[in-house]
Formats: C-alpha cells, sequence, structure tokens
C-alpha cells in the first residue's frame, strides 16, 4: 500500500491502495472479508484530503457570505456532512445543505458498452432560482447521474452557477465513446482521489447496500454480487 505524502492535489490511488503511514493500516473485518477483497484508501487520507479539499473551497468562496451546498442521496451524505464541517473550520462560507436524488433506470451494475442511461429527478430541494450551488458527490463512474443533476439545477432550477467536488473519480478501462463525451464534457471542480475501475464502497458508497458505515473505502469482491443476482 502507498504512501502518501502530498495531500493537496489529487491523489491517484493505485489498485494496491493507499494509506497516511504505517499507522492508519485498516483491516477488513472477518465477516465482511468474502464481500471485500482490501482496502483501498484508508481513513486517515480521506479526512486529510476532504480537509485539503476544504481548505481550497473555503480559499475560492471566500467573498461569499452563504452558499448552497447540494449533495446527491444517499451515498454524498457522509462525505457532504463532514466536507461542510471543514469548510467551516477552514473559514468558509455559512452552507445551507439540502440533498437531491436521481433514480438511474437500467441494469444495477455497469455493463460493457454502455451508451446511456435513462435517468430521472425524483425529489429535489426548492427555491433554487438564482443561487450559487455545490454539488458534493461521492463517485463518478460513467457520469450519466451527475450530468442529469447539474443539467436539472442549470435549466429547470434555474440556478446561477453549479460547481462539482466529486471525492472518487474512476478511470475508466473502456469506456463507449460515448460515455468518454459524457466525462469529458461534466467539469469536476474539485476531485478528491482518482480510483481504478473497480467496484468500491464505504465511506457512504454501498454495494447492495452494504458497507455505508465503513470510514475508509474498499474494493468489493463483485463476483459474490453478481452470484446474489443470479
Amino acid at each position: 500500500m502507498k504512501i502518501v505524502r502530498q495531500i493537496d492535489r489529487i491523489v491517484r490511488v493505485s489498485a494496491e491502495g493507499v494509506a497516511a503511514g504505517l499507522g492508519d493500516r485498516e483491516t477488513v473485518p472477518e465477516m465482511m472479508r468474502d464481500r471485500i477483497e482490501r482496502v483501498l484508501i484508508t481513513r486517515a487520507v480521506i479526512e486529510a484530503r476532504v480537509k485539503a479539499l476544504a481548505r481550497s473551497m473555503a480559499r475560492h468562496y471566500r467573498k461569499r457570505a452563504r452558499l448552497k451546498l447540494v449533495f446527491i442521496l444517499e451515498g454524498a451524505g457522509m462525505f457532504a456532512l463532514d466536507l461542510a464541517r471543514e469548510i467551516y473550520d477552514a473559514g468558509g462560507p455559512e452552507l445551507r445543505i439540502q440533498s437531491i436524488k436521481a433514480r438511474t433506470y437500467g441494469e444495477e451494475l455497469k455493463q460493457d458498452g454502455e451508451t446511456s442511461r435513462q435517468v430521472k429527478i425524483i425529489f429535489a430541494p426548492g427555491n433554487l432560482a438564482g443561487e450559487e450551488i455545490l454539488i458534493a458527490e461521492d463517485i463518478v463512474d460513467q457520469g450519466f447521474t451527475l450530468s442529469v443533476v447539474k443539467e436539472w439545477l442549470l435549466e429547470e432550477a434555474g440556478v446561477k452557477d453549479v460547481k462539482i467536488c466529486a471525492l472518487l473519480a474512476k478511470r475508466l478501462e473502456h469506456p463507449t465513446p460515448q460515455v468518454r463525451e459524457t466525462r469529458k464534457r461534466l467539469k469536476l471542480d474539485w476531485t478528491g482521489f482518482t480510483i481504478p475501475d473497480r467496484w468500491v464502497a464505504g465511506y457512504g458508497i454501498d454495494a447492495g447496500e452494504d458497507f455505508r458505515c465503513l470510514p475508509y473505502i474498499a474494493i468489493v469482491r463483485e463476483q459474490y454480487y453478481l452470484k446474489e443476482k443470479k
């Protein structure tokens, strides 16, 4: 597992994972080892990177008195609340925290060769017209959901500006041209980590509703959940 030295820039995470030092190695509980392959990002690294993101945002929004932080349910909740607290500690603006929920239709698991998915906003806050919005997202994979959320905020809700902070962004191995273009258009203003194209969970992110409570990010054994679906 690589030891992270530079935390103020996007951290590129290899499949072996990252830690802040020898003292923060995480151990996967025995009862989860049939479903979790390994720890990818330890809690100490997550905490340090969230603090660094918050410092950057506090500087960017230093002239704003208030800002709306909108997080995407359910996965981004833990990240968004930690981020909000750190922005406060870094001297950032007063935050109004709200949530938005979108439903993606299609296969539950990502499939090779996908070009698009139907995404529908099923819950959203009101009275956003003219506001500056900071979106907190847990993970950007193919980008379908986040693209629709951003478009809805700008075109339907009438917000003034949208910026995006994603904790994780996947380095996709074989994206279709359509997915590549979606990711290219989806500008991420802040990114915590780039990660391999693997199924991950923890820190609010689930695998079949498992593991949201974990304080670290782990690689999931995909075959376990593929067998569950059969």
